[in-house]
């Protein structure tokens, strides 16, 4: 049985377990147990409480171990019995563990918001809209992944989850990261039959990203620069007022039906795409975690949770090895 002796005397054994180098581990905990107090009297306290404070049966193990076998199973995504058995607990207090402990993770660690799904009619707050100041090169990065889960025995989810890109049963996410490797936004998940454009319009990610920025995105969001709002402007020297895009789109040329791209049209696609991928590796990064890049075993109504805090993770080290950035 693993235990926190173990752990200190073996750095090589938190990072094969965790994913995580040891001193990035060892501040985790360090944030987690500064937090815990008043993330369990918040907890204890919350309005849709069922339960008096003190009911329930306690937590046998102290936390370094309780989160080890929380980031363990996010980074192995072996079986909850077989981490159980690691770390002397029960597949429960896994479960439960998995539940409880990822918000506090997230509250510790640089985790990206998660955006929903919005009306057409409502309008979005400033707080809901990422600052230009946030993006640490002027530009947005746009990408969906998804991640295959089980067929459902219910023909209407099927059809719901199908992605006909995959030709399997999917969730889907996007990312919004910038230039630097900082992954600032992600959707919150959706049945894979949706395609990229259409999450990108139903959770407004254009109404998200502040005036005055660039926004590169792959084939699959053709026509999102035509959504663009407009902006008055007044040019200082002249007094000319004219109306100008709120964000620069761009998205690669397609190659017309019988014809080919102009050589301009390549070079536009090949730098766009040299920009671009910095989303894939972040993307890539996530994937790291097993439990991303395998298929989903848990409840899907804790997914988005545990991609927030896989992005939190990958960010935390981004920031460490960019100390200047300002994440944390």
């Amino acid at each position: 049985m693993l235990t926190e002796k173990i752990l200190r005397s073996n750095p090589a054994l938190i990072k094969a377990l965790t994913g995580l180098p040891a001193d990035v581990f060892w501040q985790l905990i360090e944030d987690l147990e500064a937090k815990m107090p008043e993330y369990e009297r918040q907890r204890h306290e919350r309005p849709d409480r069922q339960r008096a404070v003190g009911a329930g049966r306690p937590c046998d193990q102290p936390l370094v171990i309780r989160a080890t076998l929380v980031l363990t199973y996010m980074r192995l995504h072996i079986p909850q019995e077989i981490v159980a058995l690691l770390f002397g607990a029960t597949q429960p207090d896994v479960s439960r563990d998995l539940r409880r402990l990822l918000p506090l993770i997230a509250q510790v660690i640089p985790a990206p918001e998660a955006w929903t799904i919005v009306d057409e009619e409502d309008r979005l707050t400033e707080e809901e809209t990422l600052k230009l100041a946030q993006l640490a090169d002027g530009r947005a990065l746009v990408d969906a992944t998804e991640q295959q889960v089980y067929r459902s025995k219910d023909n209407e989810k099927r059809k719901k989850y199908y992605s006909g890109k995959k030709k399997a049963f999917m969730l889907k996410t996007e990312f919004v990261t910038d230039g630097e490797h900082h992954i600032l936004a992600i959707s919150e998940a959706v049945p894979g039959a949706k395609n990229d454009k259409r999450l990108s319009d139903e959770v407004r990610t254009l109404g998200h990203l502040p005036d005055g920025c660039e926004v590169d995105a792959d084939k699959g969001y053709q026509g999102l620069d035509k959504q663009v709002a407009l902006v008055t402007v007044c040019n200082p020297e002249t007094g000319e007022i004219h109306q100008v895009p709120r964000l620069q789109v761009q998205t690669p040329f397609k190659k017309p039906k019988g014809g080919e791209l102009t050589d301009d049209q390549k070079e536009f696609n090949r730098q766009l795409g040299a920009v671009r991928v910095r989303v894939e590796h972040c993307i890539g990064w996530v994937k790291n975690w097993a439990i991303i890049a395998t298929r989903f075993r848990c409840a899907h109504s804790i997914y988005t949770l545990i991609m927030r805090v896989v992005c939190g993770l990958v960010n935390w080290q981004t920031a460490k090895a960019q100390p200047a950035t300002g994440l944390v």
